[in-house]
């Protein structure tokens, strides 16, 4: 089926800068060079081994093979090394594709990895492990057995150490299991008042169509350093929650303990009230939602909470991007009116890419960018969008890589192995990328016009900007870099080699630059266009 033309208008500034698409299917479908954001894609498809990083023009700049299925995105580390957990294992290469190190959860010791996966700036990682529960622990925990379908399918989070190459130390656990609570029966311990306790979830709460063994379903955990909080979400109950990590384990199965002094219990919980008995269905925010994470501090809209709601409405007609402003006290986060805030999103869109409706009732996510864009995926159809904070269509890439690498024209039917579960996009001064070759490769799939178009408008950026600089002296000499043209349309970032910044923002309209005085060793001289185009990385030697 031929895809429908996209239209848009043609803008230009300085040469001609597109936001158009041919008839293509797979790859890129749109740009718009002058509002997406720079930077590199990372993604996997669901139905091979492979992990592409490509620009945006679609332009492979690495790729890896690793062993076995993904079962959620694969992460970029700031070290350069890529992490990804998979259907036989989690593993990390190096840029190289070397296998550094990998570890099987199963087969060791045979918790079952569930979903999402993240890396800690500390170089621990944290999983989502699916545990069960059997029918009589259910009963002796108060659930009401009319509610009882099968084991239940509980969550825990654990945070293990990679060790050498095929180890793992657990640090951390904590268990959905031990903060519950219910009103059914009172010979149990977590007898309580429902609405009285917040912190906590009622074992007993249904909606008309919960499957009950799969009463959690988590999909997606995110971890904030500057807050060292949790996040997570629960797509059965329709809500996100955040725990405190500065528990210990010990703590982390308690109501105390830890910076906030409550153990392992919810300090905040959004999407559906109706679950602590503080609202109707009618006050049900998210829906089978996915991917909630914190906006990184350095972007716009830092410390607000984006997520991917899958089906707004429970109406199985749209999907929406949101962003949520949440505000952290000493105490936790606070309450209105007896419901955790905000009363609603502080930003959303729903509309259509290409003339389809954006609708996704599993998986799929979405990433705040550092200039406000948003980038989200939609899962099935293995669709990548940036769209800006007006709710503009920026950049539009389709997954070409399944069971088979399909042409520019690969047909609805053909494109049915293409799904992704999420992707990641990262600055290009992202600290991973630093030293890295980025030299454009070709495309994934056979041929595309928009690549091309892509390609050539920043080959007319590159000579209006002279952009293929040179050091013309190296070793550096003097405290002087000297380039073979001018500067001015750049500024400079120098990093040494364990990425570290040295200096930031370096502008000049000369050839050269000033060095304040600076250890010996190498470094590496990252040279962006001041029209967030096209970046380049140089190294040199100070002796």
């Amino acid at each position: 089926m031929k895809t429908k033309l996209f239209l848009f208008s043609l803008f230009v500034y300085l040469s001609n800068i597109n936001l158009t698409t041919a008839q293509e299917t797979i790859g890129l479908l749109g740009y718009n060079q002058n509002t997406v954001s720079d930077g590199y894609t990372l993604f996997s498809p669901l139905t091979n081994s492979f992990v592409y990083l490509i620009d945006n023009c679609g332009n492979l700049i690495n790729e890896w093979t690793f062993n076995g299925t993904p079962r959620s995105v694969p992460y970029l580390l700031e070290n350069g090394t890529v992490l990804r957990s998979g259907s036989q294992g989690l593993e990390i290469r190096d840029w190289d594709n070397t296998l550094l190190w990998s570890y099987n959860l199963t087969t060791e010791l045979g918790l079952r990895q569930h979903h999402d996966i993240e890396p800690m700036p500390n170089g621990n990682i944290l999983a989502i492990i699916r545990e069960f529960i059997s029918e009589t622990d259910q009963i002796n925990a108060g659930k009401n057995p009319s509610l009882i379908d099968d084991e239940l399918k509980s969550e825990k989070i654990i945070e293990f150490q990679p060790i050498g190459t095929n180890d793992i130390q657990i640090i951390w656990e904590w268990r959905f299991f031990d903060h519950i609570i219910q009103d059914y029966d009172s010979s149990k311990e977590n007898y309580g008042v429902v609405i009285d306790h917040p912190e906590l979830v009622d074992f007993n709460y249904s909606d008309y169509n919960m499957l009950h063994s799969d009463w959690i379903h988590m999909n997606s955990v995110d971890y904030s350093p500057d807050l060292d909080q949790i996040i997570m979400s629960s797509k059965s109950l329709g809500e996100i929650y955040i725990i405190d990590h500065s528990t210990t384990t010990a703590e982390a199965a308690t109501h105390s303990g830890g910076n906030y002094n409550m153990g392992g219990d919810f300090l905040w919980r959004w999407g559906n009230p109706e679950v602590y008995r503080q609202g109707t269905v009618s006050d049900r925010k998210l829906f089978e939602q996915h991917d909630p994470k914190w906006i990184a501090s350095s972007y716009t809209n830092a410390g607000k909470i984006s997520v991917f709601n899958n089906d707004v409405g429970s109406t199985q007609t749209h999907s929406s991007i949101n962003i949520i402003d949440i505000e952290p006290t000493v105490s936790g986060y606070e309450i209105l009116n007896n419901k955790f805030k905000p009363e609603d999103f502080f930003w959303s869109w729903d509309g259509d890419v290409l003339d389809e409706t954006v609708y996704q009732p599993t998986r799929s996510g979405v990433i705040a960018l550092p200039n406000g864009n948003m980038l989200f995926c939609e899962s099935s159809i293995g669709r990548l969008t940036e769209i800006n904070a007006d709710g503009e269509i920026a950049w539009i890439y389709r997954n070409p890589s399944g069971q088979t690498i399909f042409n520019q024209f690969a047909t609805d039917e053909e494109t049915t192995s293409n799904s992704l579960f999420r992707a990641e996009k990262y600055p290009t001064d992202y600290p991973g990328l630093i030293g890295k070759d980025l030299t454009p490769g070709l495309i994934i799939e056979n041929i595309n016009s928009n690549s091309d178009s892509c390609n050539e408008s920043l080959s007319i950026l590159e000579n209006k900007e002279n952009n293929k600089l040179k050091i013309v002296s190296n070793p550096v000499k003097n405290q002087t870099i000297a380039f073979s043209n001018s500067l001015e349309f750049y500024s400079i970032d120098i990093y040494d080699i364990s990425g570290k910044t040295i200096i930031k923002d370096i502008t000049t309209k000369s050839n050269s630059i000033s060095l304040p005085s600076m250890n010996t060793g190498l470094y590496f001289l990252k040279l962006t266009s001041n029209l967030k185009k096209k970046s380049q990385v140089l190294k040199f030697l100070i002796l």
